[in-house]
């Protein structure tokens, strides 16, 4: 979740502050609204959570969460996972939209949804180096 705030805030900061600022400006014009002030947030923190849920539970979401090795092959990027409740799945290259590096994580987007993507932890890598070249290979096979 704390990469799906940090790729909705990156573009969507100013909204969630718009109705804060709307309140605090008019406090000066009457006290009460400190009252609508906290009766907005709570609608802000109310309507994001569908949000939560609903990332939280696609099968995308799992992806990232549970151990997998993630290989790049001609059709696009193998996960095979440890676990058993997982098969083996295969993101085609034509579903893949961008990489982005997080702070501490490789965000693979989705083409899917705006907001679907799969994140790969960069203590998986050995170096920077193992880390340029995949990322490499995947941009390659992406911008085809």
């Amino acid at each position: 979740m704390a990469i799906l705030y940090r790729l909705f805030l990156a573009h969507w900061w100013w909204i969630l502050l718009l109705p804060v600022v709307v309140c605090l400006a008019l406090i000066a014009v009457d006290t009460r609204f400190a009252y609508v002030a906290l009766i907005v947030a709570m609608a802000m923190v109310m309507l994001a959570m569908p949000l939560v849920y609903y990332y939280a539970l696609t099968q995308e979401s799992r992806w990232s969460i549970l151990e997998k090795i993630v290989t790049i092959t001609a059709t696009g990027l193998q996960l095979d996972f440890t676990s058993d409740k997982m098969k083996r799945h295969v993101i085609a290259w034509h579903e893949i939209a961008s990489t982005t590096a997080a702070s501490d994580c490789l965000v693979v987007r989705l083409k899917k949804n705006r907001y679907t993507f799969l994140a790969i932890p960069l203590s998986t890598f050995e170096n920077e180096a193992q880390l340029r070249e995949f990322v490499l290979a995947i941009r390659a096979r992406i911008s085809d």
